[in-house]
């Protein structure tokens, strides 16, 4: 879990364990299942699966990361078994070489264009002509969707405005300074600056999504293991997910009391949190919807990639035996 048991919760965790029976072997991963997770709203169903427990004789642990490339090298390198992290990421891992296995999705909207103080005349995409946004890198989740969606809204994306690229840290204070128009901003960032720095939710991205493709669901935010765990694991990731899906609908039911109990571990306002999870799609689908819509996704978005992308391979995806 995501914080250290008290000695008698641990004795308890064990009567209980031999009560029920060694469910894994040590092949399957019994013990410990450590899970890093970004501090966001994204992160929240596997916070509270961690506080559950619910696989008998496995100890899951939702820790929370803040270097992504630090995160990254622990999974490879054995340090955790699984990272949550934005889809795109774990695909570039792969086409590098890397030994990512996309689990599952559990994240299908989180983001939205967020207005600064001198881009009053933006009322959607369309009115960024001539306008100045941030993005965070080239070849990022909200890159390479934010300029599908403006090809979609009638615009060049290299031509009609100007594209300015920094990491959120650094977009934020030009936002807020107005030297930038409008920044695409993932949750709980968004509700942040909307409510406590008086800018402006200009675009939700899940209605953009949907009116382009006719579903509002894009691949954000998913689960990844190494081949290695998903070979000796499988069984363990199966239940894992039937456990996440659960959660997920636990924090989409319970936005105040999920935000109330884990707010300070992501080092944002209880209330902020709380307002931020309807804002977020939440959903684990079965794997192979999942698969499908990852890889129909990608064929959407391919040439607003920075460089040609081959297709979604069958190894990056994990089969559950």
């Amino acid at each position: 879990m995501h914080r250290p048991r008290f000695a008698a919760a641990a004795v308890l965790a064990c009567l209980l364990a031999l009560a029920v029976g060694p469910l894994w072997s040590q092949t399957e991963g019994g013990g410990t299942f450590r899970i890093l997770v970004p501090r966001s709203t994204s992160s929240l169903p596997f916070l509270v699966l961690a506080d559950e427990d619910p696989i008998p004789g496995v100890d899951v642990r939702a820790e929370t990361y803040i270097n992504h490339a630090q995160a990254l090298i622990a999974l490879i390198r054995g340090d955790a078994d699984a990272l949550y992290t934005g889809t795109s990421q774990g695909w570039e891992n792969h086409l590098g070489g890397g030994p990512l296995v996309l689990v599952n999705t559990g994240v299908w909207g989180v983001s939205y264009l967020i207005g600064s103080p001198r881009g009053q005349g933006i009322r959607g995409l369309a009115d960024l002509k001539g306008k100045r946004i941030a993005l965070p890198f080239p070849g990022a989740p909200l890159d390479f969707q934010t300029r599908y969606l403006l090809s979609k809204a009638g615009l060049d994306p290299a031509r009609d405005l100007q594209i300015l690229y920094a990491p959120f840290g650094q977009s934020v204070p030009l936002l807020i300074d107005g030297r930038i128009d409008a920044a695409p901003l993932p949750e709980p960032l968004a509700t942040e600056l909307v409510e406590n720095r008086g800018l402006r939710r200009l675009v939700d991205f899940q209605q953009a999504w949907a009116e382009v493709t006719g579903d509002p669901r894009s691949p954000q935010v998913s689960l990844f293991v190494t081949r290695e765990t998903a070979r000796r694991r499988g069984e363990l990731l199966a239940a894992l997910a039937e456990a996440w899906r659960r959660s997920s609908q636990t924090v989409s039911r319970s936005p105040e009391a999920v935000a109330s109990r884990y707010s300070e571990l992501l080092g944002t306002e209880a209330g902020v949190v709380a307002r931020s999870i309807p804002y977020t799609l939440f959903e684990v689908p079965e794997f192979g919807d999942n698969r499908r819509r990852v890889e129909e996704y990608y064929e959407l978005v391919r040439a607003y990639q920075p460089e040609k992308r081959p297709a979604l391979g069958t190894e990056f995806f994990f089969v559950p035996r």
